[in-house]
């Protein structure tokens, strides 16, 4: 009977507890955005900031309203005034934040993107609409990578792992192939590339995606078969003939 009150307890204060925790992380407010540049400073410069009376400490009234809710939990040996140490682990924190939020605001950015690809993936590629593509399904860098990205083994890629491969899609096409706002190709990149100049890795080239390129002005010639897309096939056969007509 006690080991069973004990066990009560105990899995009780845990929840308690935890959900305390929880709900702290929940209040956790973005840090404002004139702070950001001192949190990414020494405590030396922040106590300088806003050390009004220049005595190396920081007091309650000193510091802004959002900090100041928390000098309570930051004054840790409880003298009133937030040393350097103290001011040095607040910046610790404020960083983690900083660091929190960015995260959240770019995996935010690039999510519309990924779930757009993700559609167009399964339009294009799941041939029996059974919302998940099989191996042989895959087309493009799904077929290549089809092995690593099918991270359950079950030979199909379902919604999440699409949603993984087109963010690290996007995340790999912005840091390699030069595409720095999404709209417009690098001029520093292979412009021969397909893979590269096909942002949406679809096997599948479209104006859109040739604006800034050579090929652009050239589309309907490159699309001999007129279906509003260039694959890789066609891409390669008008390279070809355009590397005959430069040797000849």
């Amino acid at each position: 009977m006690h080991r069973l009150l004990a066990v009560w307890l105990i899995l009780a204060l845990t929840f308690c507890f935890g959900t305390v925790a929880a709900a702290d992380d929940a209040k956790a407010k973005p840090v404002p955005p004139e702070l950001s540049k001192l949190v990414q400073g020494s405590a030396d410069n922040f106590i300088k900031h806003f050390d009004k009376n220049n005595d190396g400490y920081l007091t309650k009234d000193e510091l802004p309203p959002r900090l100041a809710a928390m000098f309570d939990k930051l004054d840790k040996n409880g003298d009133g005034r937030l040393d350097k140490q103290e001011v040095a682990e607040m910046l610790q924190v404020l960083r983690k934040r900083l660091a929190a939020e960015a995260a959240a605001k770019n995996q935010g950015a690039n999510q519309p993107d990924a779930d757009r690809i993700v559609k167009m993936w399964l339009e294009r590629m799941d041939t029996n609409k059974d919302g998940k593509i099989s191996k042989d399904e895959a087309q493009g860098p799904l077929a290549k990578g089809f092995e690593r990205l099918d991270t359950n083994k079950d030979g199909y890629l379902d919604k999440t792992e699409l949603r993984r491969a087109a963010q690290q899609f996007l995340a790999a096409r912005k840091a390699a192939s030069g595409v720095s706002d999404g709209k417009e190709p690098s001029k520093g990149r292979d412009p021969t590339d397909f893979d590269a100049l096909d942002r949406n890795a679809d096997g599948r080239l479209t104006r859109e995606e040739l604006k800034g390129t050579p090929y652009y002005e050239q589309f309907d010639k490159i699309d001999t078969n007129k279906d509003g897309k260039i694959d890789k096939k066609e891409f390669e056969k008008y390279l070809r003939k355009q590397g005959e007509k430069k040797d000849s």
